[in-house]
């Protein structure tokens, strides 16, 4: 395909397609505007309304290709944003249209609120009509085995508007052993908002032994009936066992939360055999994780640190409760992982600083300065790896927060913990990154 070229088109001079892949083809402009006025209904009108407020949206250019001479151009993509300019720029197009009475209303408000902020001309893409089809077709025909546009899963929507108590109590359940691996499998399309649904009423909240704060889940003690309960409302949206028609109101979701806490609570699945083990750490075999737990570290995990700062921290983290002390726990996190690769290096000859180079360095830039966290890691995961002191499968938890930058145990999220005021954790995210690094760390502290 040719290098598409840009424009910037007059309003009137932008052409509604007459053949206009949602309807069958029309005669002339008046007719097609009508058509999808008349087809779209609220839908565009809050379209014009959106742009009004918003803007037009920078991310998406109107594709067009040239309709004869005079500066006009037949609109490819992007016809409904078109008609929404078009009547918001003329109430007596409006009128003319016999749109709904209560409908023609709004649109004539609208105008009125837009008088002085609509934009006189368009940036537009020119495309030639057989190269448009090709991106028209990808845009509005679903994926395309991933060509096209790959839709977001309820649990990516979640993720993108921010705190989700029902996203928490998923990823809460799933750092716990309490779901089979057939449960497991379906989570990436569980119906979110069934379990949205549960936590938004208060009722329900009290009896299944949990609560929401400023979008943030806890678990009240008992925490492990708490996290078990949950576990079990998990386990029957993901396995469809419950759907939106049965709690569809208050009294459904206060039953069903009855129904929840008369139940058997589900038992811990059995930690995985087979598991490799580094030759260098035969004699240490790896802790299972205990999945109730309120402090990022389990209280069962044991090490011995001679280094009297960093054993407080460690202390300190097996007795913070994460749901009461979110930021406290946070920032020392971070803290103490930075801290057991260093006191591990130097301890090992391992050197995680550089030196600047150059004859002309001044002095008081001279001085070797420390890698960052993510060099270090680097550097330390390739050394016990070499020395058989952790296996791949060890360190693929490490890996991933080396190479992620939008996985929770990102080293970008690790660092946020500190230097972000804007950035808020979870309580289970605190308590899923030191799952997946635990063994690392552990090894560690060996002698």
């Amino acid at each position: 395909m040719p290098p598409a070229s840009l424009v910037r088109a007059k309003l009137e001079n932008l052409l509604i397609n007459l053949h206009n892949p949602r309807y069958d083809p029309r005669s002339n402009q008046r007719e097609a505007l009508a058509t999808i006025t008349i087809d779209q209904g609220a839908k565009l009108y809050n379209l014009a309304e959106d742009i009004v407020v918003k803007g037009m949206n920078p991310t998406e250019l109107l594709m067009v290709t040239p309709a004869g001479e005079g500066g006009h151009y037949v609109v490819l993509e992007g016809n409904r944003r078109v008609a929404a300019l078009k009547l918001l720029s003329s109430p007596s197009l409006v009128k003319s249209l016999e749109l709904p009475t209560g409908l023609t209303k709004k649109y004539i408000a609208l105008i009125d609120s837009a008088k002085g902020i609509l934009p006189s001309e368009l940036l537009c893409v020119i495309v030639p009509p057989e190269d448009a089809k090709y991106w028209i077709r990808l845009k509005h025909t679903g994926e395309n085995e991933g060509v096209g546009i790959v839709s977001w899963d309820g649990r990516a929507r979640h993720r993108f508007r921010g705190e989700s108590p029902a996203l928490q109590a998923i990823e809460r359940v799933e750092s716990s052993k309490l779901l089979d691996d057939a449960t497991r499998a379906l989570l990436p399309k569980i119906s979110i908002t069934n379990i949205e649904r549960i936590l938004n009423t208060p009722d329900a909240r009290r009896l299944l032994g949990v609560d929401v704060k400023n979008d943030k889940l806890s678990l009240r003690a008992p925490i492990g009936a708490a996290l078990g309960r949950l576990a079990l409302i998990v386990t029957d949206v993901a396995n469809r066992t419950v759907r939106v028609s049965d709690l569809d109101s208050k009294e459904q979701r206060v039953n069903y939360a009855k129904k929840i806490i008369g139940r058997p609570l589900p038992k811990p699945t059995a930690p995985t055999s087979g598991r490799p083990v580094a030759a260098g750490a035969e004699s240490v075999p790896v802790r299972p994780i205990p999945p109730y737990r309120v402090s990022i570290m389990p209280r069962n995990f044991k090490l011995r640190i001679p280094q009297t700062r960093i054993n407080q921290i460690y202390h300190e983290l097996q007795k913070l409760n994460t749901e009461i002390f979110l930021n406290s726990s946070a920032v020392m996190l971070r803290v103490f992982v930075e801290f057991s690769v260093d006191d591990y290096a130097k301890r090992r000859g391992i050197s995680l600083s550089v030196s600047p180079k150059g004859p002309k360095v001044e002095k008081e830039l001279s001085e070797a300065r420390d890698l960052s966290l993510r060099q270090k890691l680097i550097i330390v995961a390739d050394y016990v790896e070499k020395k058989g002191v952790c296996t791949r499968e060890e360190l693929h938890g490490v890996r991933t927060l080396i190479s992620s930058h939008t996985h929770i145990l990102s080293v970008k999220t690790l660092n946020a913990y500190v230097h972000n005021p804007n950035y808020n954790p979870t309580a289970s995210e605190l308590r899923s990154n030191w799952d997946s690094i635990q063994v690392f760390i552990e090894r560690l502290w060996l002698k």
